[in-house]
C-alpha cells in the first residue's frame, strides 16, 4: 500500500496540518500527523508506514484510557473521578485511535505543543499526560501491553519549592472562615500530614486524653503516615470542630458530610489574603521548613513527616539556620 503526505481540502479550506493519505480499495483514507511542520510529518509518515506492516495490536489508546477511567470511577477512594474523565477526554481526542506503539516521545511533544497553542497551562498538560501514563501502566498490569510508552510531561523533574511565610499563613488563616477549612489548615501546618490523610482522619483516631493523632496508614510504602502529638494551637481548633461535628465521623466535614476536597475554599481564602502561587499541597512543605528553621533536628522532622531522614535532609536541610555555615566560615577564615 502506498502512503503519502498531503494537506487535503477540509470543509472547503486547505488544511494547514499534514495528513497521511492512502487508498483502501476504492475508498480514500487519511490520518492527521498533528503537525504543520513537514519534517515532523515525514517522521510520522515513516513510523506510520512501518507499523502497517507490523502485527496488529489488540488495543488502541482509547481502549486503555476507557479501562483505566472505569477502574478509577469504581474506586470509592477517588475523590474527583470527573477530573480524570475530563483529562482523558483531551488525550482520547488526540491519541485515541492510535496503537500504543505510536505514542512516541515525538508524538507527546506534538501534543504538548498543540495544547500550549490552545492556551492550556503546562500544569494541566502534565496532569493529562500523567493520566495517560497511568492508563498505560494499568494496561500493562492487566497484560494488555508488553511495553509502556515513555511519557515525558512538561517540567518534570523540577520540584515545587513554594513555602508560605508565617505572615502569609496568618493572612490565610484570617480569611479561612469555614470551620472545616480552619480544621484542615490547623492539622496541615501543625502535623505536616498530607492532605488526603487529613481528609480521611476520623474522630476515633484523635485521642484528646493522650494528645495524639493517629493518621490512617498510607496505601503504599512511600506514602506512610505518623502518630503526631497535638500542639497547644491545634488542640483548641480540634475541640471546636469536635463540638460542631456531625454524623460523618470525619474531622474535616461540611454540613455533616465528609469533605472530599478543600480546593475551592482554600483558593478563595488565598485570593482574599492576596497570596499568589499558593497551593494547598504547599502546607506540608511549609510545616517542615518552619520546623527545620526553628532548629528542630532533621531526624525529628522526618519522623513527623513519616519520610526517611535522607529524603527529609535532601528537601529541607537548606532551611536550617546553620546550613553549610561551618563550610563557608572555614573558607572565609582561610588565607
Amino acid at each position: 500500500m502506498s502512503y503519502r503526505l498531503d494537506r487535503p481540502v477540509i470543509n472547503g479550506q486547505r488544511s494547514g496540518v499534514w495528513y497521511v493519505c492512502w487508498t483502501d480499495g476504492r475508498r480514500s483514507r487519511r490520518r492527521s500527523t498533528g503537525s504543520t511542520d513537514k519534517v515532523i510529518a515525514q517522521r510520522f509518515l515513516a513510523q506510520f508506514a512501518a507499523l502497517q506492516d507490523a502485527p496488529p495490536e489488540r488495543f488502541v489508546v482509547r481502549d486503555l484510557c476507557d479501562a483505566y477511567q472505569k477502574d478509577r470511577e469504581a474506586d470509592p477512594r477517588v475523590a474527583y473521578p470527573k477530573a480524570i474523565r475530563n483529562a482523558l477526554n483531551h488525550v482520547r481526542a488526540h491519541f485515541g485511535d492510535l496503537p500504543p506503539s505510536m505514542v512516541t516521545p515525538g508524538a507527546v511533544k506534538i501534543y504538548t505543543r498543540q495544547r500550549r497553542v490552545a492556551g492550556v497551562t503546562d500544569a494541566t498538560i502534565s496532569k493529562e499526560l500523567r493520566f495517560l501514563r497511568q492508563a498505560f501502566k494499568n494496561g500493562r498490569a492487566n497484560g494488555w501491553l508488553d511495553v509502556e510508552p515513555v511519557i515525558k510531561v512538561p517540567g518534570e523533574g523540577e520540584p515545587r519549592n513554594r513555602v508560605l511565610t508565617r505572615e502569609e499563613f496568618a493572612r490565610l488563616w484570617f480569611h479561612a472562615s469555614p470551620l472545616h477549612l480552619r480544621a484542615f489548615l490547623a492539622l496541615a501546618i501543625s502535623t505536616g500530614a498530607r492532605g488526603k490523610h487529613i481528609l480521611a482522619l476520623t474522630w476515633d483516631r484523635v485521642d484528646f486524653s493522650t494528645g495524639l493523632i493517629h493518621f490512617r496508614p498510607g496505601r503504599s510504602a512511600n506514602k506512610r503516615t505518623a502518630v503526631v502529638p497535638m500542639s497547644h494551637k491545634l488542640r483548641p481548633v480540634l475541640v471546636l470542630a469536635h463540638k460542631a461535628a456531625g454524623k460523618s465521623g470525619r474531622v474535616v466535614e461540611w454540613n455533616g458530610k465528609p469533605v472530599k476536597s478543600v480546593r475551592r475554599a482554600y483558593e478563595r481564602a488565598c485570593r482574599l489574603a492576596g497570596l499568589d502561587d499558593a497551593h494547598r499541597h504547599d502546607l506540608r512543605r511549609t510545616a517542615a521548613s518552619w520546623a527545620v528553621a526553628d532548629g528542630v533536628p532533621i531526624e525529628q522532622v522526618a519522623l513527623m513527616l513519616a519520610d526517611s531522614v535522607e529524603t527529609t535532609r535532601k528537601h529541607y536541610a537548606v532551611f536550617a539556620p546553620d546550613y553549610l555555615r561551618g563550610a563557608v566560615d572555614s573558607i572565609a577564615g582561610g588565607r
